[in-house]
């Protein structure tokens, strides 16, 4: 009997000791920004609220927006594929890569022809590509990114995505200590702004979650459009009113702009300096009103977010920051 208890002892001790082995053995890496774990390499919880599961490492990575080109670059990423670009900053690798059509109208059969086996698309463009993308193997994220906030938690998960998150801790510290440079100079000196952004089609007013909207948050400048109501199909901007811009009467008017120029610039003498109100308006009288440059304005900056902040920072308080050259 006491060499049968001794056996089954043994036996348990061998049982637990399998367990806690196995218990401390190589988890899931879980994406920084959801937080959900699944079976596989990560697990993301996108922007659109779906849960993708990656089973192995990507290995070739087609990113259909250039916002996230260069920021998959800067952790150590690689891509086999991007969108056609006009106006984005690219590094040399990045712009010899194929390009698979524009970012609001890719080319599948290009795209597929690269045989990626993971794809970064947009948050409100490419979700009609996800049935078709995932019936062929192919797993898809949808990300947004607006703001500050926005390029640091896709900074982390990029690292996680691309096995480095080491470096992309880095490129995260760098980031934030550029910006610091800038705000810790900041003069106590609050001024009204307003953002107009103008299409060959239409002018609109930019609230808060744009990118220029966020730069000024962080410049601790007032947008003078912060408490008005978003478009419903456009959640960054409100409608353009000279009365209300009258009412106003803010220091600084900074216009963004995406299209052709000489379209936009007809568009604003349309709606905007036609109004005998415009003239009146504080900053047109003090030649106060900046067109914002594309690649920092319009497309997101990433990892060059401190260099939109600087330019804006430049503006504001030339006397400062110096002069935009």
């Amino acid at each position: 009997m006491q060499v049968r208890f001794q056996r089954l002892l043994s036996v348990i001790a061998v049982l637990v000791a399998i367990l806690v082995v196995t218990g401390c053995g190589p988890k899931q890496k879980e994406s920084s920004q959801q937080g959900e774990v699944g079976a596989g390499y990560l697990t993301i919880i996108d922007d659109a609220g779906r849960r993708v599961v990656l089973a192995n490492k990507p290995e070739k990575i087609a990113v259909l927006s250039t916002s996230y080109v260069e920021l998959l670059y800067a952790v150590g990423g690689k891509a086999v594929g991007r969108p056609v670009s006009k106006s984005a900053k690219l590094s040399a690798e990045a712009a010899m890569l194929p390009e698979v059509g524009q970012v609001t109208n890719i080319n599948l059969e290009k795209l597929v022809a690269l045989q990626p086996d993971f794809v970064i698309g947009y948050l409100g463009i490419h979700e009609r590509l996800i049935p078709i993308l995932e019936n062929s193997g192919i797993p898809v994220v949808l990300l947004k990114m607006k703001t500050y906030a926005d390029v640091q938690a896709k900074i982390t998960l990029f690292g996680d995505i691309a096995g480095t998150a080491q470096q992309a801790q880095q490129v995260s510290r760098k980031l934030s200590y550029n910006i610091k440079l800038v705000t810790d100079k900041l003069p106590n000196q609050p001024k009204k702004v307003l953002i107009l952004h103008a299409t060959a089609r239409s002018v609109t007013v930019e609230l808060k979650n744009s990118i220029a909207g966020n730069v000024l948050g962080i410049l601790n400048l007032t947008n003078v459009a912060a408490a008005s109501k978003p478009l419903e199909k456009e959640p960054d901007t409100t409608p353009y009113s000279m009365e209300k811009i009258v009412e106003a009467d803010p220091d600084i008017i900074l216009v963004t702009t995406m299209g052709e120029l000489t379209d936009i610039e007809k568009r604003l003498k349309d709606d905007v300096e036609s109004n005998p109100a415009w003239a009146g308006l504080r900053a047109v009288n003090n030649r106060q009103v900046f067109f914002l440059p594309s690649d920092l304005f319009q497309l997101n900056p990433g990892v060059d977010y401190d260099e939109a902040i600087a330019y804006l920072a430049k503006i504001v308080y030339p006397e400062v920051y110096g002069h935009v050259h």
